[in-house]
């Protein structure tokens, strides 16, 4: 859980968004934000190891505020997938499954979907994913993808180029009680089967260059 000093750290932030505030700073963000995250990813150690990221954006490339304005923890998070937690002013965000997958495990994924066998044990990865409070993502090609008819029994399935399920939660009260590393908990255990499913029959990406 969060106090309720992280979101009024956020909402400043989005105010004063420089190198130099976020140093004047940087001992709330540690404290309202950074250490109740990484004390919840202890609690989710069962899933794999939690991996934190950088609060500054790189702004070489991309125009964008120097700090970021949230905090994501990925737990688990190899090149076959693994689950996620992110907050900001938009809410708290919890997904698990391969966000960006390289086309070559997609190809794998479409190949595996393809295969009654194993598309019936994606389904139920997704069934239980959902029963946990979480959605699989939208399709989000507009038609077949190539090598596969436009009435294909999994269309939709087949469709996917996120291959996760995931839920943004409003900022309400409970984010700031026991409730919320118990809610979040509950909703990443349950998505479990669907990573196990993406390591089993997707796997790391081959590519020389990821």
């Amino acid at each position: 859980m969060w106090p309720p000093e992280a979101l009024e750290f956020l909402r400043e932030l989005e105010d004063n968004n420089d190198r130099e505030w976020f140093k004047a700073n940087r001992a709330r963000y540690d404290a309202y934000l950074f250490d109740p995250a990484i004390a919840l990813a202890e609690k989710l150690r069962h899933l794999g190891e939690a991996r934190t990221f950088r609060p500054y954006n790189d702004t070489r490339f991309h125009p964008r505020p120097p700090i970021k304005e949230h905090l994501g923890v990925a737990i688990g998070y190899g090149s076959a997938g693994g689950y996620y937690f992110e907050l900001s002013l938009d809410g708290l965000l919890v997904a698990a499954g391969m966000y960006r997958p390289a086309p070559d495990q997609l190809e794998r994924y479409r190949a595996a979907i393809d295969d009654g066998r194993k598309a019936k044990q994606f389904e139920a990865a997704i069934t239980e994913a959902t029963a946990g409070g979480l959605a699989p993502a939208e399709p989000s090609l507009k038609r077949a993808p190539r090598g596969y008819p436009s009435d294909h029994p999994r269309l939709d399935r087949l469709r996917m180029k996120e291959l996760i399920a995931h839920r943004r939660h409003a900022l309400e009260p409970w984010l700031h009680k026991p409730a919320c590393d118990m809610r979040l908990r509950k909703e990443l255990e349950a998505a479990k089967p669907l990573v196990e499913w993406l390591g089993d029959y997707v796997g790391p990406s081959q590519r020389a260059d990821r």
